[in-house]
């Protein structure tokens, strides 16, 4: 019996700790759409903005040699504000792209948790680049409630079929 029950919780916390583990290959090939990507250029590139129905990411970034810095303020959308009221829980990533648009790499840049749609979040990150990346893409997944409780989930990622 002892055997049993310790073969049980063994395998019980093997998969708990399996499902922690994070996933970095999970996009890597995924497909981005040419529209929303934004090709890098050399030097410093001022304000620009990447919006969508939910999200608005307001950002600069600068570009030289290998090394991409991107500064910027993540809000939700006017659309999202009137629809709902707070954000569960929101994932946004950089993708990183080469000249197929295909993701070579990415990174979580921001995680929001439990508050209003009306806050907004700093965006600092930075990159040492492959020499095949061109471009760069934003991305998120996320639940967001509306005044009555009912969430909703929301995404823009690249697409991971051919």
């Amino acid at each position: 019996m002892k055997i049993k029950l310790t073969i049980i919780l063994s395998l019980f916390f093997s998969l708990i700790l399996s499902g922690c583990q994070t996933t970095t290959t999970y996009y890597l090939g995924a497909k981005a759409d040419i529209k929303e990507a934004i090709t890098l250029s050399a030097g410093q590139v001022q304000q620009q903005q990447w919006k969508d129905p939910y999200v608005a990411i307001d950002y600069s970034y600068t570009y030289q040699g290998n090394q991409l810095n991107i500064d910027g303020l993540f809000s939700f959308s006017e659309s999202a504000k009137i629809n709902y009221q707070t954000v569960r829980q929101l994932k946004l990533r950089l993708f990183l792209l080469n000249k197929n648009m295909r993701v070579v790499d990415y990174r979580e840049i921001l995680r929001v948790l439990g508050y209003s749609l009306e806050d907004q979040d700093k965006i600092n990150a930075e990159f040492v680049l492959n020499d095949d990346i061109v471009a760069f893409t934003f991305g998120y997944e996320g639940l967001l409630r509306d005044d009555e409780g009912l969430s909703t989930t929301i995404w823009r990622l690249p697409k991971r079929t051919p």
